[in-house]
Parts: structure tokens; sequence; C-alpha cells
């Protein structure tokens, strides 16, 4: 701490501006918002050339820098690329062997070369690790070894629990849920985006201290947000839009739901704790509802149009073809940030799913759903039993769907389409979502485990 009573914290952020993803925003507003404070970040992360080489398919958005204070500090440590060799079966190999990110080997280097002299520099009060990617947890429990310093993680995802494909095998979940009660036991406080993944940490890691962990959901910048606009009846079209990713591919749910005995040999023993079906988080649903209208009610079929900003994989255009919703369907492709609010505000309503844990609650709220509080168009909710679904009933925006009755999802898209549902937010639950707060709140967290070291 200086003079001035204000703190420093390394804050390692291995996806960050100008990589323009899911995954970016909310350390970038943490970065934004922590001096305000009195907690200033020096950002560790990797270099922007490093970006198209680590990440499939990455996407770049200078704009995005904007949000950063000017006088942040960012620190862009090389991280070697991944090197793939031509022998397939030692790739198959090293990857089946693995239970987190290959960054942990391929950051590391660079990182021990600089990390001496950049916390000799700063003199650190605290250091914050995002995850994902989780190879960063064991990256960083190692390399604080040296240092007697208190750590933060922030559990954008769960990790062990999270269950879009399968492990290896059960010792894999084992090592994967060794290496996360390492991380937990660690840090000095565990910040997790839902309270369900908090929850699923506690059960399966009774051990770990319960006061380390503090829920901070993801959020929403805007100061004004405006009057929702309830769904009048529109004889024209009416315009339902989504941004993002589904998470969601055919494959990875035929390996978590096919029988053990139907698989290939070196699939047989695959394992996950519990079953989680991603279909659910696609639109699979939603479309089935829509199809089901255009069947029974031709005059719809020129008047439902549905818009999606993102990438646009194969088994998305196989849904849309099965449902016959070709017609109905517009393809926007990846936008940048601005682009997206614009986007967003052409469409009458927003889509919004989430996936189905087997005798379980969802964990996932999407990064988008804050961001559709703030665009004033009605949710149209296709959601199951979770924290998604919570936070969606509360905050008074969304239309709320039951995936598994089609029958009551066609009755009450009708009854929106036609102008009969009317949303009334609860804007005193919304506004606390704003980042300025949660960011208070992070800052309280900080402060709290800086003066326990004291």
């Amino acid at each position: 701490m200086n003079s001035s009573g204000n703190l420093t914290i390394l804050f390692v952020a291995f996806e960050f501006p100008p990589l323009n993803s899911g995954g970016v925003q909310r350390s970038l507003k943490w970065v934004k918002y922590l001096p305000d404070f009195g907690i200033n970040p020096v950002v560790i992360t990797i270099e922007v050339d490093d970006i198209g080489q680590v990440f499939r398919d990455a996407k770049t958005d200078n704009g995005l820098l904007v949000d950063i204070p000017e006088n942040t500090i960012i620190k862009r440590v090389h991280c070697e690329s991944p090197s793939q060799s031509r022998n397939k079966i030692w790739n198959w190999l090293s990857i089946y062997f693995s239970v987190s990110e290959i960054f942990k080997k391929t950051w590391k280097k660079n990182l021990e070369i600089n990390l001496p002299e950049i916390m000799a520099t700063y003199k650190p009060d605290a250091v914050y690790v995002t995850l994902p990617p989780f190879a960063m947890a064991t990256l960083w429990r190692k390399l604080l070894r040296r240092y007697d310093i208190p750590l933060i993680v922030d559990f954008r995802d769960a990790w062990s629990q999270w269950c879009v494909n399968v492990n290896g095998s059960y010792f894999h979940y084992l090592a994967k849920l060794l290496a996360e009660r390492k991380i937990l036991k660690r840090a000095d406080a565990v910040v997790c985006s839902s309270t369900q993944i908090m929850l699923d940490m506690q059960n399966v890691h009774p051990m770990v201290d319960g006061g380390k962990y503090t829920v901070i959901t993801n959020g929403f910048d805007e100061d004004e947000i405006p009057q929702l606009v309830n769904l009048e009846f529109k004889k024209n079209k009416i315009i339902i839009g989504y941004v993002g990713s589904f998470y969601y591919t055919p494959e990875y749910r035929d390996n978590i739901f096919r029988p053990w005995w139907k698989k290939p040999i070196h699939r047989m023993l695959n394992y996950v704790p519990r079953k989680e079906d991603w279909l659910y988080r696609s639109p699979f649903y939603f479309f089935k509802a829509i199809q089901s209208i255009l069947d029974e009610h031709q005059d719809w079929k020129e008047r439902v149009e549905i818009r999606f900003a993102g990438s646009t994989p194969k088994w998305l255009i196989d849904q849309i073809k099965a449902f016959g919703l070709e017609n109905n369907c517009r393809h926007y492709g990846h936008l940048n940030h601005d682009d997206v609010i614009s986007f967003q505000k052409g469409c009458d309503a927003l889509l919004i799913t989430s996936s189905k844990v087997i005798d379980g609650r969802d964990y996932s709220i999407a990064g988008k759903t804050f961001e559709y509080f703030t665009i004033g168009k009605p949710i149209l909710a296709f959601v199951c039993d979770g924290v998604q679904k919570d936070l969606l009933q509360q905050s008074g925006s969304a239309v709320m769907f039951n995936p598994d009755d089609n029958k009551q999802s066609v009755t009450t898209m009708l009854q929106f389409f036609n102008g009969n549902i009317k949303l009334n937010p609860d804007m005193s639950f919304i506004k606390q979502h704003h980042r300025k707060n949660l960011t208070k709140k992070l800052a309280g967290v900080i402060r709290e485990i800086t003066t326990k070291n004291l």
C-alpha cells in the first residue's frame, strides 16, 4: 500500500483486449473501475501478436481498449505458440493426458523470466488471477511459491464440475479436482460468477474454508437504462435476436450421453461427474416452438425473423434446416461491440438459453444477459432450473419458457406475439448489477485480504 492508501495488484488476465471474446469483458471492466476504489491494477497478459497464435479463430476489437484508463500499466509477456507434432498419435496422447490447457507450459518460461522484475518494480499488495483458461490456476500457484503474497482467484466459469464435454477418464477428473483443490487452498479469496458455481465447489471441496468465497456476477456499464418497450401487436415482422456463441456441439453431447459400451475403444473410459445437456443451450427448443407456430398459423411465416450475431457453426445451419426455418433466419457474423449494441437495439426481442444439469441446477449466467437488461427489449428465456432462470425471473424483464413443454412454449409465444404479455422490470434489482457496484464489492474483497496479511 502506498502513502495515499491505494493498493496495487497484479491483475493476471490471459484473455484481455484487444482480444474480443466473452472472456474479456469481466476483466476489462474490473480494470476500468478498480482505480475508482483506490486499487491500481498492473495487468499481466499476453502480447497482441500472440492472440492469433494461441486462440483458435481469434477476433480482435481495438475499440475495447478505449475503456482502459490511460495510466493503466499493462505488461504483455510473450506466450509461445502451442506446437503440433506431425505424429497424430503423439498429438492425441498429449491431449489425452492433459487436464487443462497447454498455456501452463507455453507461457511459463517467459513469465519466470519477467515476473521477478515486475514484482520488484511494482511491489504489488496482492495477485488476482482470472479463470479460464484453467491452466492459469496451476501455473500461477507454482509461480507464486517464492512470494508471500495474497492471492485472489476469480472463477468466471466452473472448472471440475463444468461438463460441456467428457473427461478422458475418472482419473482425469480426479487430477482436475486435485488441481482445483490446490488453488482453492492456496487462494486467500475465491470469487465466483454465480452462486451455483460456489455451491458446487463447496460440495466437492468441503475441506476448503467456506469464508473464502464471494459471489460477484457479471454486469453492465450503462448509467441510464431505457424503459422496456413491451411488444405490441405487429402486422409486419417481429425480429428476435441472439448474440454470441451457444457453447454446444453435437459431438460433445454425444460423448456425454452415449453409453460407454457403444463408444469407440479410446472413449470407453470417458467420465463426467454429472450429466449436462448442452442441447438446451442451443436454440433447438426455441426453434421447435417457432416451427409449431408457423405450421399451425400460416400468417406468421412471413412475419417472424430470427437474427444471429456471432459464428455460424454447421450444426446451427443443420438445426435451422431441420426445422424448416431457412427463410426466417439471418446471420450477421462476428460483430464488434458497438455493432452488437446496434444489432440488439434493432430487434423486438432478445433470445437467451441455458444448459440443463440433469437432476441438478445450471450454474452459468451468460454475460450477454446483463447487456440485454440495458437494451430495453423483452428477453425470451428458454432456460432450465438454475441461476440464469433465477436472475431473469427476479429481473422482471423476461418472458419465461419451459424448454421441456413445447405446448406451453407455443401458447406463451403466441401471447407474446399478439402483444398480450406485459413485462414490468424490477429496476432496483437490475441496477445492483452495474459494474461500479460489483467492482466496489471486489475492491472490498481485495482490501480485506491485504489487511489480514499486514
